[in-house]
C-alpha cells in the first residue's frame, strides 16, 4: 500500500489543454476576470450579463504571466448545475476544484500552494465522501441545535458591545466576530487563540493579489533596473508560517488528545488506510478557517447592504418576522459570497452546445448563475418573498454541496432576527471596501449607523 494521499505530489507538473474545438461563442466587449481590482467594486454583474448573452461558455484567456492555458467560463444556471452534477465527467481531482491555474512553478509558496491544494474540496469519489464523512457528524441537526444557543448568546454579547451613537465599521464590530466564535467553538479552539484567525483571515483574503502584484513590480523592476521592495511578502509570509505553524501544533495535539471537537475528527481521519499527510493537515486546516468563516461573515454584512438599498423589503421583513428564512435565501442568492468553483474535464464533453477535450478547465461562476434570468425573474431585484430564493447554487451543487450551510444559515438566523428587533433603522452610512479577490467577495469594510 502506498503512503498516505497528496494531491498537490500529483498534479505539481500537471498540464492542462487548450481548448481541443473552437469557440462557438464570442464576446463584443472585452472581459478580465483575472484583472482582480475589478472585484473591489462587489461581482461584477454586468460583465455575468453580458457573457450569459453573448458567451455563456466563454473561452477566456490565461492570467498574467501565466504558463497554463485560459478556462471555460460558465455563467447559466443550467450549465453550472449540468457540471456540478456530474462529478465523472467534470472532476475536482484533476486540477483542483478550487483554483483557476496552479500558477507558475517557480512562484508557488511552499506551504500555501500545497495546502490550497491537499483538502477535501479537491478530491473526487470515494476519498470525498469518506473524508467528508468525518465532518458530518458537527453539522447535524442536533449538534447545530446545542451549538444555535451558544450563537444566540454571542449575538447578544456582541451587539451589546457595539456603541451605537456613533458610526461603526459593521464587519470588524460584528461579521468578523461571530463567524470565528462559532468556527471556534466547532473546532475546539481555545478562546485565547480565537483573535489570531481574524488576522490570518484579512491575510488569506488578500493573499492571491499580493502574489499577482509582486509578479508585476518584478517585472518593472527588471525592465528599469530598480530593486523591488518585499517589505509586504516578508510580512505576508511570517503571517502564513505563523498561521500553518499554529495549526499543526494544534492538530498533533488533536492527535494525541482527541476530544469531541472537529479538529479531533480531522487530525484523526483516515484516506485510502492513512492518516492524513502532512500537506492534508495543512489543507484542511486552511480550508476550515477560511471556508468556515467567510461566505457567512461577507453574507451578514451584505446583508446590511441589501437592506439599505431596499428599505421597502426591510420593513416588510420587520412587520413579517416569518420571512426570515426566505430573506436570507434570498441574501445568500443576491450576495453569492464564494464566486467560483473550478473543474477539470475528463473526457470529451458539450457544454450548452461548446464541445470540449479532456484535460481542460472549466469555472463555475456562481453569482452569474444566481441572476440568471431563465431561473429568476426580475433576477436583480431584491424580493424577500420570491418564490424560488433557494434554487440558487451559492452553496454548491451535488456532491460538493457545502457542508456547513446548516450552520451557516442558522447563524445568519439568529443574527438578523436580533439585529432587526434592536435596531430596525440600521444602514450603510458611506462606501464599503471589499477586497481584490475573484474566488470570494471579501467584504472589509462596511460602515453603519443606527
Amino acid at each position: 500500500m502506498s503512503g498516505p494521499i497528496s494531491i498537490s505530489n500529483d498534479i505539481a507538473k500537471k498540464t492542462f489543454s487548450s481548448n481541443t474545438h473552437p469557440p462557438i461563442n464570442d464576446l463584443k466587449s472585452k472581459i478580465n476576470f483575472t484583472d482582480l481590482d475589478i472585484f473591489t467594486q462587489g461581482q461584477p454583474f454586468e460583465h455575468f450579463k453580458k457573457m450569459r448573452e453573448e458567451a455563456p461558455v466563454f473561452l477566456h484567456p490565461p492570467f498574467f504571466n501565466d504558463p497554463e492555458p485560459g478556462f471555460w467560463s460558465l455563467t447559466r444556471h443550467e450549465d453550472i448545475l449540468k457540471v456540478s452534477s456530474d462529478p465523472k465527467t467534470f472532476s475536482s481531482q484533476a486540477g483542483t476544484g478550487t483554483m483557476i491555474t496552479l500558477g507558475r512553478e517557480d512562484r508557488r509558496h511552499p506551504k500555501l500552494w500545497r495546502s490550497a491544494v491537499d483538502h477535501m474540496l479537491n478530491l473526487d469519489g470515494d476519498m470525498h465522501i469518506n473524508l467528508r464523512r468525518e465532518h458530518m457528524p458537527f453539522f447535524k441537526p442536533n449538534y447545530v441545535s446545542d451549538l444555535r444557543i451558544k450563537v444566540q448568546a454571542k449575538v447578544t454579547s456582541l451587539l451589546d458591545a457595539i456603541n451605537t451613537s456613533q458610526d461603526c465599521n459593521f464587519v470588524t464590530a460584528f461579521s468578523q466576530q461571530l463567524p470565528i466564535f462559532t468556527l471556534s467553538e466547532i473546532l475546539g479552539i481555545p478562546e485565547s487563540d480565537r483573535p489570531k484567525l481574524v488576522t490570518w483571515m484579512e491575510f488569506l483574503e488578500l493573499a492571491q493579489y499580493i502574489q499577482v502584484e509582486q509578479m508585476k513590480k518584478e517585472q518593472e523592476g527588471e525592465q528599469n533596473n530598480e530593486p523591488v521592495n518585499t517589505d509586504m511578502i516578508d510580512m505576508f509570509n511570517n503571517m502564513i508560517d505563523e498561521m500553518f505553524e499554529y495549526g499543526r501544533d494544534i492538530m498533533n495535539a488533536k492527535r494525541k488528545d482527541p476530544a469531541d471537537d472537529l479538529l479531533s475528527a480531522i487530525a484523526n481521519a483516515e484516506l485510502e488506510g492513512h492518516q492524513l499527510s502532512p500537506e492534508f493537515l495543512d489543507g484542511s486546516w486552511l480550508l476550515i478557517i477560511f471556508a468556515g468563516n467567510d461566505t457567512t461573515r461577507n453574507t451578514l454584512s451584505g446583508a446590511i447592504k441589501l437592506l439599505t438599498e431596499n428599505p421597502e423589503q426591510k420593513q416588510k421583513l420587520i412587520d413579517n418576522p416569518e420571512l426570515m428564512p426566505n430573506f436570507l435565501q434570498e441574501c445568500i442568492r443576491m450576495i453569492s459570497p464564494v464566486m467560483h468553483m473550478r473543474r477539470t474535464t475528463m473526457c470529451e464533453t458539450e457544454i450548452g452546445g461548446q464541445k470540449m477535450g479532456p484535460g481542460e478547465k472549466v469555472v463555475m461562476w456562481y453569482g452569474a448563475a444566481n441572476r440568471d434570468p431563465e431561473v429568476f425573474s426580475n433576477p436583480d431585484q431584491f424580493d424577500i418573498e420570491r418564490a424560488n430564493a433557494d434554487k440558487h447554487l451559492a452553496f454548491g451543487i451535488g456532491r460538493h454541496t457545502c457542508i456547513g450551510k446548516p450552520v451557516a444559515l442558522m447563524q445568519l438566523e439568529e443574527s438578523y432576527k436580533q439585529i432587526l428587533t434592536r435596531f430596525p433603522n440600521i444602514h450603510m452610512s458611506g462606501d464599503w471596501k471589499v477586497a481584490p479577490n475573484n474566488f470570494v467577495h471579501a467584504i472589509q469594510e462596511m460602515p453603519v449607523k443606527f
